[in-house]
């Protein structure tokens, strides 16, 4: 037994002796005996194969590279990102030639440039960071000077950098702090040519101002137009148009039959944040007050006295988001021209010696007098804003009905928050929203300057004001027509 376990295992050492030289055999031939220094080429952490100069590879990429450094306008073209080149002790007899690298490679991957990757982290986890390929730095800050311009002039941001802003004497403003309210990050490092790099300046002004590189959109005036009217029909805010088209300063510049002006929407990436204080002349709203006359027929109407608007000087403080005014705080309000209350006599006398029922004469402001208004009805980045946004009362101010009628809406919802509507029974609806508290009810009759709430910012709403709408034969944001709530005042 012990003579055959012994002879196996005679058999099995020479069937291993003979693999094992079978083994050295092809080792022999496909290694040298000499262990030599190359570069191991990994593409996305695979083995590409060896070089034996990395130098002599980069510069072969760099010669073969001619299109891409006339296209950025660069002296060097460098290797793809996820190529990795290591140098390493090998046995190994084949070696790669740049040629053979470069071919490999090119296939699967674009090569790269130097630039700066500038990254733009939004204000809400809802959006996406948006990431901006660039090969020189100062071009981008040109640009993003450049939108900065498009909402504040280029003299103003010059005096606010110099501090030499002129001294406010009746109105002006001065600026206080001009910022981006984005985080922006930027990092130089290797960009694939593969996606976007801006190397016009100008094109990277219209990215950042309009979102997008679509193509100008034109439109050729006809008599009658109006910078007001055609940015109304384009969906535009008249200040909007002015961005879009820098050679106008005033909506009151005069346009000429034929002319081409952009009517393009506005999306600005970032937001340009400017603080100013203002000191500014704003008309105030005159109030209407009605006596009722026993002795005069019903349904007579006498003006007693003609109202008149007056004006306040408003010292406030302003911030604006790509020109829009978010936040409004009056720090001062002293009345140049006292406003004139309009007096109305209404008769109620009726046959068989009765009175007829008094009703609500005109419309009253639904703020304190101390406000300022801080958007008007009209289109505000392609939608339209269906209110007058009236601010600077301060949180917790009281509001008021314009008119009396019936509350149909009182409750805290949606992008409204606190909201009230009354119907006035003649086919007008109006809508007090973003308030902090309300003081009505559904069904409750309202006389015309009632508080029914208090001024906030509830729901999406940026900074305190009251969102006022008015709104003809049906209910706000569903039946009804809006209507620019001026209309009552005029």
């Amino acid at each position: 037994m012990l003579k055959v376990i012994k002879t196996g295992l005679i058999y099995l050492c020479s069937v291993a002796l003979a693999v094992a030289i079978v083994m050295l055999v092809k080792f022999t031939n496909n290694y040298g005996l000499n262990p030599k220094e190359v570069y191991k080429v990994y593409l996305d952490g695979k083995s590409v194969g060896n070089i034996a100069n990395k130098q002599e590879l980069e510069e072969y990429i760099n010669e073969e590279q001619k299109e891409l450094k006339e296209k950025y306008l660069v002296d060097k073209v460098y290797i793809p990102t996820g190529v990795d080149i290591q140098k390493c002790t090998t046995y190994e007899k084949q070696v790669l030639t740049a040629k053979q690298v470069h071919n490999l490679i090119k296939e699967e991957k674009p090569f790269t440039v130097k630039g700066y990757k500038i990254t733009i982290k939004p204000l809400t986890d809802e959006e996406e960071k948006i990431t901006i390929n660039v090969l020189d730095k100062k071009m981008f800050d040109r640009a993003l000077k450049s939108v900065v311009e498009a909402f504040v002039s280029e003299e103003q941001v010059k005096n606010y950098e110099n501090d030499t802003q002129p001294e406010i004497k009746d109105t002006g403003s001065i600026i206080e702090d001009i910022y981006i309210d984005q985080d922006i990050t930027i990092k130089k490092g290797y960009i694939s040519t593969d996606e976007q790099i801006f190397t016009d300046e100008k094109l990277l002004t219209k990215y950042l101002l309009f979102g997008d590189l679509k193509d100008d959109q034109y439109y050729t005036v006809k008599e009658g137009d109006t910078i007001d009217s055609i940015a109304y029909d384009h969906k535009l805010a008249t200040a909007e148009f002015l961005v879009v088209n820098p050679e106008f300063t005033s909506s009151n510049n005069l346009l000429s039959v034929g002319q081409q002006v952009k009517v393009g929407l506005i999306a600005p990436i970032v937001d340009v944040v400017v603080e100013s204080h203002t000191v500014l002349d704003q008309e105030s709203q005159y109030k209407t007050t009605t006596e009722y006359d026993a002795n005069m027929s019903a349904g007579l109407q006498k003006v007693e006295v003609e109202g008149q608007n007056g004006v306040d000087r408003l010292t406030t403080k302003l911030k604006t988001v790509n020109g829009e005014t978010t936040n409004v705080v009056i720090v001062n309000r002293d009345v140049i021209t006292p406003s004139v209350d309009k007096v109305v006599k209404v008769g109620t006398k009726v046959y068989g010696g009765a009175t007829a029922p008094i009703m609500s004469g005109s419309w009253a402001w639904p703020t304190i007098s101390q406000y300022y208004i801080s958007s008007y009805f009209g289109y505000r980045w392609g939608k339209i804003h269906e209110a007058l946004d009236i601010a600077g009362s301060g949180e917790g101010s009281p509001i008021f009905a314009a008119g009396s009628g019936t509350v149909v809406t009182s409750q805290n919802k949606g992008s409204l928050g606190n909201h009230v509507t009354i119907n006035h029974g003649n086919g007008y609806y109006t809508l007090y929203a973003h308030m902090h508290s309300r003081l009505v009810q559904v069904g409750q009759t309202v006389e015309k300057g009632q508080q029914i709430g208090t001024m906030g910012h509830t729901g999406f709403a940026t900074g305190t004001h009251l969102h006022f709408g008015l709104y003809k034969n049906g209910l706000p944001y569903r039946d009804g027509i809006p209507m620019d709530p001026m209309i009552l005042y005029r």
